[in-house]
C-alpha cells in the first residue's frame, strides 16, 4: 500500500516530461507518448502520396527544390515509379520516408485489349469478331510472311473448318506382321489465305515511344470446331524494352535525381 501511494505521489508531482523529438511531451499515464501535432494549427512537415498516371505532373512535383535529390525507384513488374520524397533530412542522416510521389502509367486501349485476349480461347465466332472490329489497326501476314487483307483474313476464319485423315500402313512378311496408324488433324479453310501473324504498332502505356507487337495465331483442333487464341511473340523481350523505356523517360524527366531498377520499403 505504501509503495502504491508513493508512486502516486511521483506521477502527480511531475505529470509532464519534455521529449527532445519535436513536440512530443509524455504524461504521467505511465508515460504514454502522445503527438501533439493533431492540436496545432498545420503539420509538423510535409508527408503524403502523390498519385498520378502523368509523367509531367510526377516531375513538376518531384522537381520542387524542397525535395533536393530524391531517389527514384522504377518498378520493373508494374511500369510504375517512387520518388521517396523525404529520404533524407537536413536534421537527420535518414529521413522518415513517408511522403512519396507514385507515378504508375496507365496501359493504352489497343495493350489491355490483348493482354485479356492472350492464351484465352476463342471460339470462331468471338474471334472473327475480334478481327472485324480492329482490322483498321492490324496487319495481318500469313506464316510465310505475305501480308493478307482483312476482308480476306476474316472470310478465311469464318469459313474454317476441321479435317481428320487416317492412315494405316501394313507390313507382312512370312514370320512377320506390323501395323501403324496415323491419324491427322488439321484445320483447313475454304479460302486460300489463312492468317498467321497479326501485327500493331502501339505504345502499350500511354507517354512512352510506338513500338511493334507482333500476335501469332494459334488454333486448337482438338474439338470438332477450331479454337483460336493469340500469343503475343517474344513477350518477355518486349516488356523489357517497356520497362527500359520508361526508365528512360524518368531519368528525362528527372536528370538529377538517382534512379534505379526496384523496389523501396523504409
Amino acid at each position: 500500500m505504501e509503495n502504491t501511494e508513493a508512486n502516486a505521489i511521483v506521477e502527480l508531482a511531475k505529470p509532464v516530461e519534455s521529449l527532445c523529438r519535436g513536440d512530443l511531451v509524455a504524461v504521467n499515464d505511465d508515460y504514454k507518448v502522445l503527438d501533439l501535432e493533431k492540436y496545432q494549427e498545420g503539420r509538423n512537415r510535409a508527408r503524403g502520396v502523390l498519385n498520378t498516371p502523368s509523367l509531367e505532373d510526377f516531375k513538376s512535383y518531384v522537381s520542387d527544390a524542397q525535395f533536393g535529390d530524391a531517389p527514384v525507384f522504377v518498378d520493373h513488374k508494374n511500369v510504375s515509379a517512387t520518388a521517396v520524397l523525404n529520404y533524407s533530412e537536413d536534421l537527420y542522416a535518414q529521413g522518415h520516408c513517408d511522403h512519396l510521389a507514385n507515378l504508375k502509367l496507365e496501359p493504352t486501349v489497343v495493350w489491355s485489349k490483348l493482354n485479356s485476349l492472350k492464351d484465352r480461347k476463342l471460339s470462331q465466332r468471338d474471334f472473327a469478331v475480334f478481327i472485324e472490329d480492329w482490322a483498321s489497326v492490324l496487319e495481318i501476314t500469313d506464316a510465310e510472311g505475305t501480308a493478307i487483307s482483312p476482308a480476306a483474313a476474316l472470310a478465311a476464319i469464318r469459313n474454317m473448318k476441321i479435317d481428320t485423315s487416317v492412315t494405316v500402313d501394313s507390313q507382312v512378311g512370312n514370320l512377320s506382321e506390323s501395323r501403324s496408324r496415323f491419324d491427322k488433324v488439321e484445320a483447313r479453310s475454304k479460302e486460300e489465305s489463312t492468317p498467321a501473324y497479326f501485327k500493331i504498332n502501339d505504345t502499350a502505356y500511354l507517354g512512352l515511344d510506338e513500338r511493334l507487337i507482333v500476335l501469332r495465331l494459334v488454333i486448337n483442333t482438338n474439338d470438332e470446331k477450331p479454337v483460336f487464341s493469340i500469343q503475343i511473340v517474344k513477350e518477355e523481350l518486349l516488356c523489357n524494352e517497356i520497362i527500359q523505356d520508361f526508365k528512360e523517360k524518368v531519368i528525362e524527366l528527372l536528370p538529377e535525381n538517382p534512379v534505379r531498377i526496384g523496389t523501396f520499403t523504409a
